[in-house]
């Protein structure tokens, strides 16, 4: 073995959290359903490489921070390259290794609990053909260091209890990397919905179409409808309806404004209407709610 395996990785950081801690984490029930037992930072990692024939008994989350390295995964394989991460699933015969060109910096944690099947089946069903490009993002590393840094002052419940609460959050920068990012990149797709969320939400007093939406960003109708629902996972014009009855709960407990009034305020010329509409998705008439809802 080279000596670089033996001694390490120069600045490397590493916490395998013992046996009799873990049992204990598994006995609170503030964060047994979601918990970590090993996780580190190898920068630089020439020569690094692992190989298990039986697979891991948690979750391995490998983010590469800079260079590069393959992930194998019963027979499949993956480039891993700069801002760009991947879940290994427990059980399933994997390897993993850093290129001997550019060899890869990598933070990883081996997490589980109740609730880590439902991270992993989020991150397979959403990057089913590869690993997935990051925005650069520093808090992303900041919270690898802290829970690093955590553990390392010791195993105390308060520690232990603040380091895998603040797990939630860390796996979330990777699921949810849109909502992390300080500046969403610009001319991008993402973005775009979100300006026309931005639009709706400035026009709720109108009958909008999605042929003039889409216009109005330079989409064709179709493009733009298949675009928003993708991110979104509603049409155009069910998001928009959405987004008048949240601010019709708004009304009706905030002002003393009529159904009527409410309804001409958010472009239904028919109150009739919008009281269908308002107890189709808020599963309660407008007059209704605001007796339950009053604030």
């Amino acid at each position: 073995m080279d000596t670089s395996i033996k001694q390490g990785f120069l600045g490397q950081r590493m916490i395998v959290l013992p046996k009799n801690i873990i049992s204990g984490i598994k006995k609170n029930p503030l964060i047994a359903s979601l918990y970590f037992s090993d996780i580190g930072f190898f920068p630089n990692a020439s020569h690094h490489e692992i190989r298990r024939k039986n697979g891991s008994k948690q979750y391995i989350l490998i983010y590469c921070y800079k260079g590069e390295g393959v992930i194998s995964v019963e027979n499949r394989e993956v480039i891993v390259k700069a801002n760009t991460y991947y879940i290994i699933p427990p059980g399933v015969a994997h390897s993993y290794y850093a290129k001997e060109s550019n060899p890869w910096s990598i933070y990883w944690l081996h997490f589980t609990g109740v609730q880590a099947p439902y991270f992993y089946e989020k991150f397979a069903a959403q990057h089913p053909d590869g690993v997935p490009l990051l925005s650069l993002e520093e808090r992303r590393i900041s919270l690898f260091d802290s829970l690093i840094s955590v553990m390392e002052s010791g195993y105390s419940e308060s520690n232990l209890e603040y380091a895998n609460l603040s797990l939630w959050q860390l796996l979330n920068a990777f699921l949810y990397d849109r909502f992390f990012a300080d500046e969403v990149r610009k001319n991008s797709e993402n973005n775009t919905v979100d300006a026309v969320i931005e639009y709706m939400k400035k026009n709720l007093d109108s009958v909008l179409k999605i042929d003039i939406i889409a216009a109005h960003f330079n989409y064709s109708p179709s493009h733009f409808f298949t675009l928003f629902k993708k991110r979104t996972g509603y049409s155009p014009i069910h998001y928009f309806n959405y987004l008048k009855i949240q601010k019709a709960c708004q009304y009706l407990s905030f002002t003393t404004m009529s159904v009527k009034e409410i309804s001409f305020a958010l472009g239904f010329n028919d109150p009739l209407y919008f009281s269908r509409l308002f107890k189709k998705i808020m599963s309660t008439p407008p007059l209704q709610y605001r007796k339950e809802y009053r604030h």
